[in-house]
């Protein structure tokens, strides 16, 4: 098995990609009700540790208000997750096949944390990754075993990516200026779309606006978007950004202060 924290993933056939070395897929629900959805959140928000168990958050005791908890409904949902193992001891790349990750998340940039460079083709479906580094610093220890950790991180994800789905609004954007157009009422089935762009005329001409589901990924470990924040939150260290095996002085460090230097002048 791929540990025995999480007996529910069992082997599958592997991608033809020569990149993997073995597939497994399982089935992780990080919320059991509505109730722990709206405690972990609290969680989250504040950067409590999350507790972790098979694919299953643990709530705590927060009884702190937000502003999405009356959005937080059906919130026990069980995503179906492929996770594949690389060579070279590069860090596995995660899939969610359902509720299905849309390729327009990764293609559009609407959903915050894709990994369109680990995009394939599964069951006739293209898939993006799922950038799991935005979930937690990957910082692992070595006397865990190293693929629990791994599961423990992606369920953090998962979890902040239902909380993106059931707070999404629709949005539009115009320029640098973004407006909300719609609110869904709690509990609202939301249509998958993708963004759509369009002209719309206004007394001063006719401008291109793009209007987009977009929700909200709580907490603050996924800041390190850009070269700046991944050189001021990365040790140099702990393992890169990018998945590969290597630590991040020995890898991406030098060319994400480059970038960041390049930014900055």
């Amino acid at each position: 098995m791929l540990t025995p924290d999480y007996p529910q993933f069992v082997e599958v056939m592997p991608l033809a990609d020569g990149l993997t070395v073995s597939a497994w897929r399982g089935l992780v629900q990080p919320f059991s009700s509505d109730v722990a959805a709206r405690a972990i959140l609290c969680d989250m928000e504040a950067e409590r540790t999350l507790w972790v168990s098979a694919g299953s958050i643990r709530p705590g005791e927060s009884t702190g208000q937000h502003w999405a908890h009356p959005l937080l409904i059906g919130m026990n949902t069980r995503c179906d997750v492929l996770v594949c193992t690389q060579k070279d001891a590069a860090m596995p790349r995660a899939y969610l096949l359902n509720p299905r990750f849309q390729l327009f998340y990764a293609d559009t940039m609407i959903h915050p944390h894709p990994r369109a460079d680990h995009t394939i083709l599964y069951e006739g479906k293209e898939l993006p990754g799922l950038c799991v580094f935005s979930s937690a610093e990957l910082a692992f220890d070595e006397e865990t075993n190293f693929h629990t950790q791994f599961l423990d991180q992606l369920t953090q994800y998962l979890a902040k990516h239902l909380i993106w789905l059931r707070t999404r609004r629709l949005c539009r954007r115009s320029g640098g200026v973004m407006s909300v157009l719609y609110q869904p009422y709690p509990g609202e089935f939301i249509v998958e779309q993708a963004p759509v762009a369009h002209w719309v005329q206004l007394p001063s001409g006719r401008i291109l606006v793009v209007d987009y589901w977009s929700g909200y990924w709580p907490g603050k470990a996924a800041k390190a978007v850009t070269p700046a924040e991944h050189v001021r939150q990365i040790k140099p260290m702990q393992r890169c950004w990018c998945g590969l095996n290597r630590k991040y002085g020995e890898c991406h460090r030098a060319n994400d202060v480059l970038l960041a230097k390049t930014v900055r002048d």
